[in-house]
């Protein structure tokens, strides 16, 4: 089966996000300024033009939190099909680190509130609404989900 020819091919953002876990607990950063401030998040950003997505996620890890990764000791734990009412649509992407180098400390203080380690099973309530999904759904063993789309999604 082949497309229409008057079908355009969409072109979407990628977010890249970085999951470290230790002791069943992840690193979130809060928000600060701009979207979604005061609300916590997984570590994340824009994957660049031309960027493999894992070499993206370790770039941010860089860029936001000072830990250095090795793209190797990256596993993909979850992508999203996401949007939020008014933006345009968007794919995320969430590596989980198997290690890194390096203590985690907010290297944007511009950006970031601060960093702090919560419970898989007890995330907080100011979170970004589509990171808390995502979470959710990892911590159900599940790889892959949708959000904003509409009624169906969990």
């Amino acid at each position: 089966m082949t497309a229409p020819r008057d079908v355009q091919r969409h072109r979407r953002i990628i977010d890249v996000h970085l999951l470290l876990t230790r002791d069943s607990q992840v690193l979130l950063s809060l928000r600060q300024g701009g979207y979604a401030s005061g609300q916590w998040q997984v570590p994340s950003g824009h994957l660049e033009a031309g960027e493999p997505t894992d070499h993206g996620t370790v770039r941010e890890g860089w860029e936001e939190i000072g830990v250095r990764v090795d793209p190797d000791h990256l596993e993909l734990a979850h992508v999203i099909d996401h949007r939020a009412p008014g933006e345009d649509p968007r794919f995320g992407i969430f590596y989980r680190a198997h290690s890194w180098d390096g203590e985690p400390y907010n290297a944007e203080p511009d950006k970031c509130g601060g960093l702090s380690r919560f419970p898989l099973s007890d995330i907080p309530v100011e979170i970004v609404s589509y990171h808390a999904a995502v979470l959710r759904h990892i911590s159900a063993g599940r790889t892959s989900s949708k959000y904003g789309w509409g009624p169906e999604e969990a």
